[in-house]
This record gives structure tokens, sequence and C-alpha cells, in this order.
């Protein structure tokens, strides 16, 4: 009996204990944790670049030849040569076509023929005149025959050179459009042969809209000093797949009226091409500066951020504490922007690693630098 009495008090006694280490175990696991500081986020930051820039506007432009001819067959016969290969550049004076000339070559001989013999008749009759052995009258119809004797041989010489066509200027050569052998009949419009180009210098024709237009006359007022600008105004011309815009000219043409079917109006540029890398054709991107140079601060376009109260950027200070500052953008430089308000050269701006930045944080700059734009 006694035995069953100490076995009952050993389970109540093993049993009040484990709740008691139970409630210690909850009670130690309500304890909070202590918390951990985090360090302060790394950050890359830099200077402004203060660079002397000028206002720009980029259009959409074409590539056109700066001189485009239709070289054509101006006398009838079959085409014997063809003495260049096709989309060949060739020279001013250069030999291109070549049509039969033997029917030519032997008006020519006829005609000279006959001019010889007028011009003797001439001599003779103005002799005879001196010692009266003839009339007035014969000499002037001897005069009359060298006269037309003269233009016929002069005649007969021109339509031979035209059987030899030639390149007008230094160019670049189209693909011939007749073959040798065949018959090129008379025609007022002459026969297509081929067409020639010169594309060194070149063009690059491009349209200013309305409303760039106005706001363009806004900066030059004086109708005079706008016309100033052309052969003057810098231009510069990227193709598609370059960077930057690597082909500079001069605006050279601006149409005096605006299209009334675009509302636009017509400015060409001509740009040297000795190297060839422009052709006739190509789409292009035409960036025309105007403007006095001004000296600007320019940030990088990804370090600016956006929200409803404008555009801002993260500044740091001595203390290496960030804080908001608004800005104002201005034009924008290829991967640059400049800030026209909001920002000076000797403040120190956060370029990377805002994303878990906020105004009052400390943070642990890394000091970089901005590339400035690459000089003209």
């Amino acid at each position: 009996m006694s035995t069953m009495i100490n076995n009952h008090i050993s389970r109540r006694l093993l049993g009040v204990g484990a709740a008691l280490l139970s409630v210690f175990f909850l009670t130690a696991c309500d304890k909070k944790a202590p918390s951990k500081v985090s360090p302060p986020p790394a950050v890359t930051v830099a200077k402004p670049v203060s660079q002397d820039v000028r206002s720009f506007e980029i259009f959409d432009g074409n590539v056109a030849a700066y001189l485009s001819v239709d070289l054509e067959a101006r006398v009838p016969g079959f085409l014997t040569k063809i003495a260049f290969d096709d989309g060949a550049y060739v020279k001013k004076d250069q030999l291109l076509f070549v049509i039969e000339q033997d029917q030519y070559a032997q008006q020519v001989n006829l005609t000279r023929a006959v001019f010889e013999e007028a011009k003797i008749e001439i001599t003779r009759q103005k002799a005879l005149l001196k010692d009266n052995a003839t009339s007035q009258a014969a000499v002037d119809k001897a005069m009359s025959q060298y006269l037309q004797a003269e233009a016929n041989l002069k005649l007969a010489e021109i339509n031979f050179g035209y059987t030899e066509v030639r390149a007008p200027f230094d160019g670049l050569m189209g693909r011939h459009l007749i073959d040798v052998g065949n018959y090129l009949g008379s025609s007022p419009q002459g026969v297509k042969l081929a067409t020639i180009q010169k594309i060194d210098p070149i063009y690059v024709y491009f349209s200013i809209n309305e409303r760039d237009l106005l706001k363009y006359q806004k900066r030059f007022v004086n109708e005079n000093e706008r016309k100033s600008q052309v052969n003057k105004l810098p231009v510069h011309v990227q193709l598609q797949g370059e960077e930057g815009f690597p082909h500079t000219g001069t605006l050279d043409f601006a149409a005096n009226l605006l299209s009334t079917s675009t509302g636009s109006l017509q400015l060409r540029a001509e740009l040297p091409n000795n190297k060839f890398n422009l052709l006739p054709g190509l789409y292009a991107k035409v960036r025309v500066e105007y403007g006095e140079p001004r000296l600007a601060v320019l940030i990088p376009n990804s370090s600016v951020l956006t929200d409803q109260q404008g555009d801002y950027v993260f500044v740091v200070d001595d203390t290496q504490k960030a804080s908001r500052r608004n800005i104002k953008r201005g034009q924008k430089f290829g991967p640059l922007v400049e800030v026209t308000s909001g920002l000076s050269a000797a403040d120190t701006v956060i370029i990377n690693g805002f994303i878990n930045v906020r105004d009052g944080l400390v943070v642990k700059p890394e000091l970089s630098s901005v590339a400035p734009l690459p000089a003209r």
C-alpha cells in the first residue's frame, strides 16, 4: 500500500517538474533577440561635369547625291563597247560607252572634203574679184557655200563626238542599262544608258516642323541673323548603327516657304564624303547645333529619379548623409543630361546604388567620376 502511494507521489512530482520546465522554455522563447544594426548602404558618387555645350535639335533625314545625271545616247547606232564596271567610281572625262563610229567618222571625212573645196573656191573668187574677173554675186555665193560647209563639218564632228559617252564629273556609276550589241534608236529624249552620281561632297535633306521652327525663330529673331546661319551652322549626321554623330558638315540651304502638305520647312546640309561612307538613299539622324556655347552642369541621365514632385537626385554631404535635391533637366547629351537648376558643379551626386537610399540616410560612398562629352 505504501509502495503505491510513493509511486503516485513520484508521478505527481515529475508532472509538476515537466510543467515548470515547459513554462521556463516558453518564457525564454518570448524574450526577443537583440536587433542588429544595418550597415549603411554602399553607393557610388561623383561630381557633375562642368563643360561648354550648345543647344541642338535632332531630325530625320535622307542622304542624296550632290549631282545625279542620266547618261544618254544622243546619236543612233549599235552599242559597241562598255568601258567601266558596274558600280565603279570613275573620273571626269573617263570613257564609259562607245557607239559604232564608222559611219560618223566617214561623215566627218565627207563634210571636211566639201569644206576644203568651199574654202578653195571662196579664196579663188575673192582673187578674181580683185581683177574684176568675177561678180560680187559669185563671191557671195561662194561665201555662203563655204559657211554651210563649215557648219556641216562642225555638226559632223559633234555627232562623231557623241559616239563616245564620257563621265561629266568624278562620280559613282550605277549599272549599265543597255548591253553591247543593242541598237540605240533615234529618240528626242535619248536612250538612257546608265546613271552617274557625284557623292563627294554629298547632301543630306531633312525638314523642321512648324513648332521647332518657331522655337528656333525665338532664338534668332533677326531675319538677317537667321539667313547668316546658312553655310555656317554646323550639322552632324549619324547613320544607323553608328555611335555619336561622326559625319560633320554645314547647313547650305533652307527653303523660303513651309510645305502646305507637311507643315514643315525643308533644309539641306552639305558634307564631305571622301571615304564614301554616305551613300544616296540612306536614312540618317541629323543633329543641328545652334546658339552660342554655354557652360553647363552635366550628370548621368540614369541618376535622375522622378516622382509626383518632379525630377530629383540624391546628394551626399560631408557627414556622408544623403539628401534629396529637386532639379530641372535641360538638354540631353547622349548619356548625360544638363541640369539647369537645383545643382552645382561642387555637389556630390549619387550616380549608382540609390535604390535603397532615402532622405537623411547615412551612406557609404565610393567616389567615381563622370566622363565628359567628347570634344568636337
